[in-house]
């Protein structure tokens, strides 16, 4: 089975309040309702193309939160229990990418749901032949990427060794 790594920027979220640009409002803005439909529209768009993750990344901000209920139920379900990962809300590639590492070796599918410009900086990275992604990462916007050689039987392949060589993008989509 191939090793895949998913990425998806959280749905559209609501304004800060009053223009309250606090570290604490912006965690808190909620999805719009358009958001929480492309949300669901992203779950559905998974589950048609038989990607359900093994591990689940998550930004503990609430519209990161509310942009991975609306993706459920995965068929299977993760292996493991979701990670809501401080170091995901607002990291740059770098951070991201070193998260991606830590990830189990038995994990095969792994779903980050993370913010911009990181997510779409760190996508760009990970394969800058795929002109697709000139277009911009928009919200509810998934990337899914497979990693070299995890296809074989002798897969080798490690989270720990996740690099720009290692991942080329399948698909990118704004369902």
């Amino acid at each position: 089975m191939t090793r895949r790594l998913l990425l998806l920027r959280h749905a559209e979220a609501a304004s800060p309040p009053g223009g309250d640009f606090s570290e604490q409002a912006d965690l808190a803005r909620p999805l719009t309702a358009e958001g929480r439909l492309a949300a669901t529209r992203c779950g559905a768009w998974l589950r048609a193309h038989a990607l359900a993750p093994d591990l689940i990344l998550c930004s503990p901000a609430r519209r990161t939160r509310e942009t991975l209920a609306g993706l459920e139920p995965f068929q299977p379900p993760p292996a493991r229990p979701t990670q809501f990962c401080p170091d995901i809300y607002e990291a740059p590639p770098s951070a991201l990418l070193e998260r991606i590492r830590q990830t189990p070796a038995d994990a095969r599918t792994v779903l980050l749901v993370g913010h911009n410009p990181g997510i779409s900086a760190l996508a760009r990275w990970l394969d800058d032949q795929a002109d697709v992604l000139d277009q911009g990462f928009a919200t509810a916007s998934l990337a899914v990427f497979h990693m070299w050689g995890s296809e074989i039987a002798n897969d080798a392949s490690r989270w720990d060794q996740c690099d720009e060589k290692s991942l080329t993008l399948d698909t990118f989509a704004r369902p």
